[in-house]
């Protein structure tokens, strides 16, 4: 049984391409870009990739796994299992062969084929996905491959549908942790968690630290809450929220907000559109079609205007147009409910909204917290779990989680593999 890492790996944060074979039973999991070395090539949308061959000649794809004659990736692969729908661990997918050409199924959970088909039809081109054959899954649901039994876990993310994988293989149980955090406030009503369940020894536990070596914010979601509550509370004018329309759980906490301090929250017809391809999920989210959150239409600023301190105005992606609208005046806040940006592209976009945030004399705080696992929890995990190697991924710091749970590793005599990209490891 070997694991071998294409991406994720050497210092990447996301872009994670593990195939993981036992026997002759070959799956991928996970299977997305890093969308850093993705701008170092390419750029939206004046230089977009025209076709699959420029993919593989930057190693945004592993070519070991191409097929020459369909220019696709097959390689006998039987599955490929996508843990969430963010997109630096979906979007190579678009390189996967059809079944008809001998690709392997996509196994993902419901919610996450929601966003996937929602954000797969503006995809063409060799982006596109409209090729491929899906299957969903909840937690619990054992999907068999040849050698392998995969068990997905619903995990806590800053995105609705994220599983870690149980696989159980000829050489004993691997755990791929996916993207989770232990913080959030669906990590606290969860009845149990993944590792609670286990009833083997762990092989191998392949373990994100998107966090470690980072500053991070020891906030929570109820801090998120409290604190946001707060902020709106002090604010005479307009209040804009950048974040996420994939935040489930910011979303929730600020509709919660709106409720505490009597303002109606808007959101633009993107936040919409993700809120109507999540319907009917149980997600309990703030419904559309019921009126709990209002619609803002580009040119449809004069109510906000009129009345800007009974509104939550939400923003995604440092865009600046809708503030250039609405013109907010004095007592306006901007809270930041995201990460900071840390690529020179996004500086660049963020600095752009500063700018005009500047010109209208607003105030923008920071009130976030990671969707990443905390290092503290992640020294509990393995700790928890006790597994036999340990193999981080998804982290700028590869060797400092080594450093982070040395005492651990001494203590439980547990292996510290740092993986290389295109290695093969035998388990």
């Amino acid at each position: 049984m070997t694991l071998r890492f294409f991406g994720g790996v050497e210092g990447e944060v996301g872009g994670n391409q593990i195939l993981l074979q036992d026997g002759e039973t070959r799956v991928l999991l996970d299977f997305g870009y890093n969308f850093s070395k993705w701008r170092e090539y390419f750029s939206f949308p004046t230089s977009m990739p025209r076709s699959l061959d420029e993919y593989f000649e930057v190693g945004l794809l592993p070519s070991e796994l191409r097929d020459e004659e369909t220019g696709r990736i097959s390689g006998g692969l039987e599955g490929c299992f996508i843990t969430h729908a963010h997109t630096d661990h979906w979007r190579g997918i678009s390189a996967l062969a059809s079944q008809e050409e001998g690709g392997p199924t996509v196994y993902l959970g419901e919610t996450a084929h929601r966003i996937l088909m929602m954000r797969g039809e503006r995809l063409r081109g060799c982006d596109s996905i409209s090729h491929l054959w899906f299957e969903t899954f909840r937690t619990g649901r054992k999907i068999r491959l040849g050698e392998l039994e995969v068990v997905p876990f619903h995990v806590d993310h800053s995105i609705p549908g994220a599983y870690a994988l149980l696989i159980h293989t000829t050489r004993g149980l691997i755990v791929y942790t996916g993207d989770l955090r232990l913080h959030g406030s669906y990590s606290r009503k969860m009845r149990r968690q993944f590792w609670e369940t286990l009833e083997e020894p762990v092989e191998a536990l392949i373990c994100e630290g998107t966090n470690v070596g980072e500053v991070h914010t020891v906030l929570t979601e109820g801090d998120v809450r409290r604190l946001g509550e707060r902020y709106v509370r002090a604010s005479s004018g307009l209040v804009l929220v950048n974040l996420s329309p994939l935040d489930v759980d910011r979303l929730r906490t600020f509709h919660r907000i709106a409720e505490a301090t009597d303002r109606r929250l808007v959101a633009t017809s993107y936040f919409m559109e993700y809120l109507r391809a999540l319907e009917g999920e149980r997600l309990r989210l703030p419904s559309p079609e019921k009126g709990e959150v209002l619609e803002y239409r580009e040119g449809e600023q004069e109510e906000l205007r009129r009345d800007p301190s009974s509104y939550i105005l939400l923003t995604a992606f440092y865009r600046w147009r809708e503030i250039q609208e609405v013109r907010p005046p004095p007592g306006s806040v901007f809270i930041l409910s995201t990460s900071e940006p840390f690529e020179e592209e996004a500086e660049i976009e963020f600095r752009r909204l500063m700018n005009w945030l500047n010109i209208y004399g607003i105030q923008a705080t920071q009130i976030h917290t990671s969707g990443h696992a905390f290092p503290e929890d992640l020294r509990r995990l393995v700790r928890l779990i006790e597994p036999k190697r340990l193999i981080p991924v998804h982290t700028a710091h590869p060797s400092s989680f080594g450093k982070l749970v040395s005492d651990i590793l001494a203590e439980k005599q547990i292996e510290f593999i740092e993986p290389k990209r295109g290695q093969t490891y035998e388990i």
